[in-house]
């Protein structure tokens, strides 16, 4: 089940959906990609005065109507509170003119029924571009041709604009959003994986100090976030090298370090924070398991936090695939089946504020001290599996 909220701290635009077609065709740029053979639900806003209002949004591929009352349990934690739904269900060919997957909105209709969730409105379209049909679901009729009509151009619409000005992508499906994590080549993969390994046998032959490590870790996670953010001023992005990539792996692989670069990802979209998130991607698609886990979760965070659910559950995806178990990851992965705000956790930022700077600066004077005057920067992160980090093979 992908969630995705709508609640971003920085939209300050309200958008009118009240007409089914803009409904429908602004669905892909709340979910962030154009949803093939799903079952979408739009949340409303707790009863109040804001009961009108998207809260967030649900999509799961198409089930068997047999299968839709399994979804009770996913469901019910991310409705809670919810004042309705309203159901957009994507794909399928119906033998009339009436909308496809009547089974399954019916046994969805008895689920929601159970759950003490009304469903505000029904509607249905083969597939979400400009010029398909659309109809609604409805008890009495199926031929009610006042409920029915073509969808306008999606990339038009006004919710097309306002994620585009807000810098958010939409992908042309959710495959094409998956791949922008795909890891790099095994063989780029199985050399910083050699790395990593010969790191940990220095650090078990020569124990480096504690705080200075740690120090010299937030230096280097601080120094890679500026070349990102001085990369994007230009319009590049940095290449890393494979030593790299290693630094920064075992620098996260810190458990303060990687918590206090939650303070980068606030507020979203922010210079910073749109630094941070390509740097996480790049080490999700660049460190070798189990490290990987340590970016995959600041990434879910970063993208959890602009309200881009679906992104931020394949990261948490990826966080346990690379490290099953890993505390922070399941953290998300609660939060995203909870649907909990984003604003909620905007807290893991705004506590940690600065904390980066700070303590590489102490790196910074220590190195300048050992240096003397007129001597070059540079320098590796050792000790992280030992000084506060996993092993390589343990949960973070």
């Amino acid at each position: 089940m992908t969630t995705s909220s709508t609640t971003h701290p920085d939209f300050e635009t309200r958008v009118d959906l009240r007409r089914p077609e803009r409904l429908i065709a602004s669905v892909p740029y709340l979910l962030g990609f154009t949803p093939a053979d799903s079952l979408v639900l739009l949340v409303h806003a707790s009863d109040g005065p804001e009961s009108h209002i998207v809260s967030h949004v649900m999509r799961v591929d198409i089930p068997d109507a047999a299968a839709v009352p399994e979804l009770a349990p996913t469901l019910d934690p991310a409705l809670t509170g919810a004042a309705a739904v309203t159901v957009v269900l994507v794909g399928g060919d119906p033998p009339d003119d009436g909308p496809a997957h009547r089974d399954v909105m019916a046994a969805l209709s008895a689920v929601m029924t159970d759950l003490g969730v009304p469903i505000n409105h029904a509607l249905w379209t083969p597939e979400i571009r400009i010029g398909a049909r659309w109809r609604c679901y409805a008890d009495e009729s199926y031929a009610d041709e006042s409920c029915a009509g073509e969808l306008p151009d999606p990339a038009a619409s006004t919710t097309a604009a306002v994620t585009t000005h807000a810098g958010q992508v939409t992908y042309a499906s959710r495959d094409a959003m998956a791949h922008t994590l795909d890891p790099e080549s095994d063989e780029a993969l199985a050399r910083r994986a050699a790395l990593l390994e010969l790191a940990a046998c220095r650090d078990e032959a020569e124990p480096a100090d504690v705080d200075d490590e740690i120090a010299r870790a937030y230096a280097i996670v601080r120094d890679a976030l500026e070349r990102f953010r001085t990369g994007a001023d230009a319009g590049t992005r940095p290449a890393l090298a494979d030593q790299e990539i290693v630094d920064l792996a075992r620098a996260l692989a810190h458990h303060e370090v990687r918590d206090a670069a939650f303070s980068v990802c606030w507020p979203p979209r922010s210079e910073v924070a749109v630094a941070a998130e390509h740097l996480w991607t790049a080490l999700v698609r660049g460190v070798p398991p189990p490290e990987r886990a340590e970016p995959a979760s600041l990434l879910a965070y970063t993208a959890y936090l602009r309200g881009d659910g679906p992104l931020a559950g394949m990261a948490v995806a990826n966080a346990l695939e690379a490290c099953p178990g890993h505390t922070l990851a399941k953290l998300f992965d609660q939060a995203l089946v909870h649907a909990v705000p984003p604003e909620k956790l905007a807290g893991l930022a705004r506590d940690r504020r600065g904390a980066l700077s700070a303590v590489a600066g102490r790196a910074d004077d220590a190195g300048a001290r050992a240096r003397g005057p007129g001597a070059g920067g540079g320098g590796t992160v050792s000790g992280a599996a030992r000084n506060g980090g996993p092993e390589r093979s343990g949960p973070g």
